[in-house]
Parts: structure tokens; C-alpha cells; sequence
């Protein structure tokens, strides 16, 4: 999508502004999380940078879930009105979140989202979607899990009482287990904890 290069100015200024905004951060908090200097951001928001480079971006892209395309291009608020009313989860912010195939997800997993969605189509989730991918299932897991099936992940994170753990074995490949005790994952010959299983959508 080709815009003007003052259009792309006004959308990066007002999503960076909605961002602060609706994830209820100040300039401060926004710049320690995404890494962005509090002088380079005081310079966008005010006008003051006519073409922020694309580290910048990147790192805005990363702190919101999406591809640098959407925060140049797109606005946002809009986005998220659209989505809210047709959304059954009501106001929760969706994202885009990048779907990953299973033979590849031990490989990315630590890949920054915003270079994961650059690579991988995206699905949109609804909720809180730090650190969070998804899982386009290969391979039979668990015989719980067939080909097709996506399975939302919460990346390095251990799961609830009610949640599964994707977990990691040269054994075992990925699979999944209902322990949440971190020592538990070292006990299985050199497991590792991949996430926490938060949604699954079967096909």
C-alpha cells in the first residue's frame, strides 16, 4: 500500500498517540517498554521527525503486536472499532498475532513478534496478546490436536490450573502436559517450556 510521506508522519503520530492512550501508558512507560528514547518520542508525537526510521517502528510494531505496515499505513482506532463491535468478547483490543507452523515454532521462538508477523499470516486475537503467537498444528499432539488446528500461545509462560503447557523434548518433540511446576520441565530430560495454551481453535 503506497501512501504520502505526510500521511505516513500523521499515521505513526496518531497510532503512537492511541497506543499511549488505550493501553492506559504514559510517554514515559511507552518509551522504557518499547525501547524508544523519551527524546525521539517527544520529537514524533510533536511533528518534529518527518520520516522515523524503521528501528523506531519496529519497536512500536513489536510493544503493539502488529507488522510495521499496519502502523504506518493504517489507523488503529479505527481498527479497533470495527473489531470491538463485531467482536463476542466485546471491548477487548485485538491484535494481530503471527500463526506459526509447528515445525518451525521451536525455532522462532525467540524471534521478536514483529519480525514473526512479517514472516508468518497473521490471525487476530482478542485480550491481553504480549509475548503471544500461534500454533498452526502439523503433526498429530498429544492426540488432542490434529493438522489444521491453531493453538494460542502465551510464549514463556507457565499455564494456570486450567490451562495446558506446551512443552519441548528432543524425545518427545512438542507436546503438551498439565504440569505448571517449572521443575517439572527440567525433570523431563531437558524439556522446555514453550507457553501456556490459551485458546485452541480446531478445525
Amino acid at each position: 500500500m503506497k501512501i504520502s510521506a505526510s500521511r505516513r508522519k500523521d499515521n505513526i503520530i496518531n497510532n503512537i498517540d492511541y497506543i499511549i492512550k488505550s493501553r492506559g501508558e504514559t510517554k514515559v512507560s511507552f518509551s522504557h517498554r518499547t525501547g524508544v528514547t523519551r527524546a525521539t518520542l517527544y520529537k514524533i508525537l510533536e511533528g518534529k521527525v518527518n520520516n522515523v526510521q524503521r528501528s523506531t517502528i519496529t519497536r512500536i510494531a513489536d510493544f503493539f503486536g502488529v507488522s510495521c505496515e499496519v502502523i504506518e499505513n493504517y489507523d488503529l482506532a479505527h481498527i479497533e472499532t470495527v473489531e470491538r463491535t463485531l467482536s463476542p468478547d466485546g471491548d477487548k483490543n485485538p491484535a494481530a498475532i503471527p500463526v506459526i507452523p509447528q515445525s518451525a515454532f521451536l525455532a522462532s521462538s525467540e524471534s521478536r513478534i514483529g519480525q514473526l508477523v512479517t514472516q508468518y499470516p497473521v490471525t487476530w486475537y482478542f485480550g491481553d496478546t504480549s509475548n503471544t503467537v500461534a500454533l498452526q498444528v502439523e503433526n498429530n499432539i498429544n492426540n488432542m490436536f490434529f493438522p489444521e488446528d491453531i493453538l494460542i500461545i502465551k510464549r514463556n509462560a507457565l499455564p494456570s490450573k486450567k490451562q495446558l503447557a506446551l512443552v519441548y523434548s528432543p524425545q518427545k518433540e512438542i507436546f503438551l502436559t498439565s504440569h505448571g511446576d517449572p521443575a517439572t520441565f527440567d525433570a523431563e530430560q531437558d524439556s522446555i517450556l514453550l507457553g501456556a495454551v490459551i485458546e485452541e481453535r480446531i478445525r
